[in-house]
């Protein structure tokens, strides 16, 4: 059914969700599972990095390496094929990008309910995703 399952990943309770649930279909069907972390160049991560003295997208960066470590850890033994990657950019872009470089099957991602004022200014990465991806797309919520 499914060969290859692209996860966007990011550390969250709601990705951690999405984990579990792309796990355990990967699992099922004896697929590849690619773990996506995006460092967010774009939006108030961009204002962030211009403005102040940090780093933001390297710190942004060693996070998503943590969290995705930590996922492998997680998952281990529940795969039969595990590949983690990170990847700049604007995070729908990124996702759809990645999708289509591996021909996925299924896209999983995690979802958390936000403001009407919240995604009129930074827009819904989970709708752009159902707009643009060329494959099926699993939007995991609940625990």
């Amino acid at each position: 059914m499914y060969r290859r399952i692209l996860l966007a990943y990011n550390g969250t309770t709601y990705a951690t969700v999405a984990l579990r649930q792309g796990a355990e279909l990967a699992r099922l069907c004896g697929a590849e599972l690619h773990l996506v972390g995006i460092v967010a160049t774009t939006g108030g991560f961009a204002i962030a990095q211009a403005a102040g003295p940090q780093d933001v997208w390297g710190l942004e960066q060693q996070h998503l390496r943590k969290a995705l470590e930590a996922a492998a850890q997680e998952i281990a033994g529940k795969c039969v094929h595990l590949v983690s990657v990170i990847r700049e950019g604007d995070p729908a872009s990124e996702i759809v990008a990645y999708a289509n470089e591996i021909k996925a099957d299924i896209v999983v991602i995690g979802h958390r309910d936000r403001s009407v004022m919240a995604r009129w200014l930074g827009g819904s990465t989970s709708q752009r995703l159902i707009q643009e991806l060329r494959c099926s797309i699993l939007i995991a919520e609940g625990e």
